[in-house]
């Protein structure tokens, strides 16, 4: 794991956590203002921005943005992200201190432990749940289709013309919205199935009431579809589905289908007289007792809600409703809310050592040679067939197992395996300068541990798929770049063999050495 990724998971560990707080505020902050303004229950507007404004928090936690000066700054032990192939329990066993000269490697903490482990534990039970939860809708929505072609027999045009329970406005938008209308015998609520195909499906014991009562039914399903209720609440299910921990946004999914149901009932009895209203409540209460009589679950108008605070409101000649200036109150509120919560998500900074092994010197020291018997084979900047860009170092010729030394004192920032390196071992030797020793059989030192200069810090070998065989490849950074290490051993010369002295001269030091 890299730092860069997990650095990336802890973000989206916080992320999932800062939803769940915000989404717990916002459920409690509405519940109590619905209490003192009942307008808000019926507006499905006001629960769908509660949903948005979790989602924004979310996204803007995990995206890599500056924070707000009021965002906690969490600084990591860097140990938390250093990849764990790095650390003393790789596959291949490090040689111990007393073999190797190297300072003892200080013990990981439980906590770092944690810190490495624990978000891609949380990711992965993250794709576990969200796999589960999927697969459960999946299945509801298989069960609804083998309802729809075993037990539900389409009404066609003709017997809909037929049918006391739709008015002639009532089929023309049936009509107009390419409805689909199906009776079935089980004992269901009338419901809207689908979005790309949408069906309307009646069940045959609304015969059982009076011919006002059905078309008051029928009403209330096709304001549904009129609304774009099924639409709002398919966006509700998504946006619970992607966050299927967070409890606190499926209460906010639970008050937005009550308001959906609450803002169908106010938009069927707009402008309707007091007796109207009363047979409107008296068709839902109908319809619902016929279900029970029928031994199905109660009607999902019904679920939720309480049926006396719903047929109360029914009753009501004007029910309370949210004004313009109200709605415009609830939106900006949302929209202060969502950048108070992404400002308060933690920021997170890793110190580039430890702080007890920062002390390294600003000049780098003159380096001596990571061998103890030294034949550089292949010079900086000459091509070959395996690096035809050009040798980015220094090859030593080296026979498996040989130890491998510091070249200088300084501290330990990368020791990981590559894919084309190897085994490697990065150090820093202060003032931008940095050696990188690879293709080593084992790194006998840890991420953050301070060498010096002659220490062992491994085993030479054959390591990565850029190896041709076994020996010693050195390069010289600083500032970022690679450059010749000549600079750092000036009597490289000297150490070469003659045909490494001649492939360069051949070639005419083809990189120059600030490159």
């Amino acid at each position: 794991m890299t730092p860069d990724l997990s650095i990336m998971l802890l973000r989206f560990g916080a992320a999932c956590a800062g939803s769940i707080a915000c989404a717990l505020v916002l459920d409690w902050l509405l519940r109590r203002a619905a209490l003192r303004w009942p307008a808000l229950a019926a507006h499905r507007s006001v629960w769908l921005l509660a949903q948005a404004t979790v989602a924004l928090v979310f996204v803007l936690a995990c995206a890599p943005l500056p924070r707000a000066a009021v965002a906690p700054t969490l600084a990591l032990p860097p140990a938390a992200l250093q990849p764990i192939s790095a650390m003393p329990d790789d596959a291949a066993p490090a040689a111990s201190p007393a073999d190797t000269g190297a300072a003892p490697v200080t013990a990981i903490d439980p906590a770092t432990q944690a810190l490495r482990w624990l978000p891609a534990a949380w990711l992965a039970v993250y794709l576990a749940g969200f796999a589960w939860h999927a697969a459960r809708r999946l299945q509801a929505r298989r069960h609804w289709r083998r309802l729809l072609r075993h037990h539900a027999q389409p009404i066609d045009a003709a017997a809909l013309l037929a049918s006391p329970a739709f008015t002639p406005r009532q089929r023309r938008i049936v009509a107009r919205s390419r409805l689909v209308v199906c009776g079935t015998e089980l004992a269901v609520s009338p419901m809207l199935l689908g979005l790309a195909r949408p069906r309307l499906l009646l069940p045959a014991h609304l015969s059982a009431l009076d011919v006002a009562q059905q078309r008051l039914i029928v009403e209330h399903e096709l304001t549904h579809w009129r609304r774009l209720d099924p639409l709002w609440l398919s966006v509700s299910g998504i946006c619970t589905l992607l966050f299927w921990f967070n409890r606190p946004l499926r209460a906010l999914d639970t008050s937005l289908r009550a308001a959906v149901e609450l803002g169908c009932d106010d938009a069927v009895l707009a402008g309707r007289a007091a007796g109207e209203r009363q047979g409107y409540a008296a068709a839902l209460v109908a319809q619902l007792r016929l279900q029970l009589q029928g031994q199905a679950c109660a009607a999902p108008a019904f679920g939720s809600l309480g049926v006396e605070d719903r047929i109360l409101r029914m009753r009501a000649a004007r029910p309370p409703r949210l004004s313009a200036r109200g709605r415009l109150l609830v939106g900006a509120g949302a929209l202060g809310f969502a950048a108070l919560g992404a400002a308060l998500q933690p920021a997170f900074s890793v110190a580039a050592v430890p702080p007890a092994l920062a002390a390294i010197a600003t000049a780098p020291e003159p380096w001596r040679y990571p061998l103890d018997q030294v034949r550089a084979t292949m010079l900086y900047g000459v091509r070959s067939p395996s690096v035809p860009a050009g040798n980015h170092g220094v090859d030593f010729a080296a026979k498996r197992g040989t130890p491998v030394r510091a070249v200088a004192a300084g501290t330990v920032v990368e020791a990981a395996i590559h894919p084309a390196w190897g085994n490697y071992v990065r150090i820093d030797h202060g003032g931008g300068v940095s050696s990188l020793l690879i293709h080593l059989e084992r790194a006998s030192v840890a991420y953050g541990q301070r060498v010096a200069g002659g220490d062992v810090i491994g085993l030479s070998g054959a390591s990565g798929r850029a190896a041709t065989g076994p020996h010693l490849h050195l390069e010289y950074w600083r500032d970022g770049r690679r450059l010749d290490p000549q600079a750092m051993l000036a009597d490289l010369s000297d150490r070469a063999t003659p045909h490494a002295l001649a492939r360069r001269r051949a070639q005419g030091n083809p990189i120059p050495l600030d490159q």
